[in-house]
């Protein structure tokens, strides 16, 4: 489910009694991105704000100022700022706490930068976090997913659930069921169970469709069904929907992988129970939501499509 309401008055200025830090969070690996953070950490302490860096960057910059995401909640932390791309998004995700999340700036230095929103030079990044600190923004509500395999929760995934052979070289046989009636059962290379998000990821590309954001779904998705055990095209279910999955061939245990972040093994015929998580992740949003979602998608999904109008017209 994505939702936009404008919680500006939760970001306050220091003057205002806030006395919470901004926490920041980063790629190790990119030269670029460790300089966009220095670069916050000279604006924001010039703006007399507290900062908080997640633990794995701080001894780049001011090891004191050290925080571990999963400690970042809404009683100290206004707002994380997450320099990189969507992979630094989602691997922030997960490991933020399990309750009073603070919202997310995503600050793109990668190629796509979906979940983003501001971009990774100076000049429009102070004007992006101006804009915070005085309060013109809107907050907007991603849903998650929750797995359970037997007794065992996973991390809560923001944009899919995938489910693989352990074997590359071995199909799966995989039964569904939905709100507990039986939905089909199909031979497989995988199955994806996508958020509205994550419509715009793997999912995608796995044949899925795009989610305008005002529907409330999540998306099931199977990967290179076998014409053989009948017609199964992709399925759009409502965000309350219980989505059990079991792996039905002997001695062919599947893997549950999250985000692309984290992988589990599965045995045969151990439920796999997939439904909404109980908090969403939130972001901060400039732009009207919908607008800003179709702005997104045609510029950087369906961009090649200019290019073929381009040629038509020649």
């Amino acid at each position: 489910m994505v939702s936009v309401v404008n919680e500006a008055p939760q970001i306050k200025s220091r003057e205002a009694g806030d006395h919470r830090a901004i926490g920041i969070a980063c790629r190790l690996d990119s030269p670029e991105a460790l300089k966009i953070v220095q670069f916050i950490t000279d604006f924001l302490l010039k703006k007399n704000e507290r900062i908080s860096y997640e633990t794995r960057i701080s001894s780049k910059f001011i090891r004191h100022f050290a925080k571990n995401l999963g400690d970042m909640t809404t009683d100290n932390t206004k707002f994380i700022i997450s320099v990189g791309g969507d992979g630094t998004v989602l691997r922030v995700c997960q490991n933020l706490p399990k309750k009073k999340l603070p919202p997310i700036l995503g600050v793109n230095l990668g190629s796509v930068g979906f979940l983003d929103e501001s971009m990774g030079n100076t000049e429009s990044l102070a004007k992006d976090l101006d804009n915070i600190l005085a309060g013109n923004y809107s907050i907007e509500h991603a849903a998650r997913l929750t797995t359970q395999i037997g007794n065992h929760i996973l991390p809560v995934a923001l944009n899919e659930v995938l489910i693989i052979s352990s074997k590359p070289s071995k199909v799966l046989y995989a039964n569904i069921t939905i709100d507990g009636h039986n939905f089909t059962s199909s031979y497989l290379d995988g199955l994806i169970v996508s958020t509205h998000t994550g419509s715009t990821a793997y999912a995608l590309s796995a044949g899925g469709c795009l989610l305008d954001p005002r529907l409330n779904g999540f998306e099931i998705v199977p990967l290179n069904p076998f014409a053989g055990t009948g017609v199964f095209r992709p399925l759009i279910v409502p965000t309350s929907a219980k989505i059990q999955i079991k792996l039905q061939r002997p001695r062919l245990n599947g893997l549950v992988i999250i985000d692309g972040q984290s992988e589990y093994k599965v045995s045969p015929q151990v439920k796999i129970v997939i439904q909404r998580a109980p908090t969403d992740v939130k972001f901060i949003r400039f732009n009207n939501q919908v607008g800003g979602y179709f702005d997104k998608v045609r510029n950087k999904i369906l961009f090649s499509r200019k290019l073929a109008d381009d040629s038509l017209e020649n």
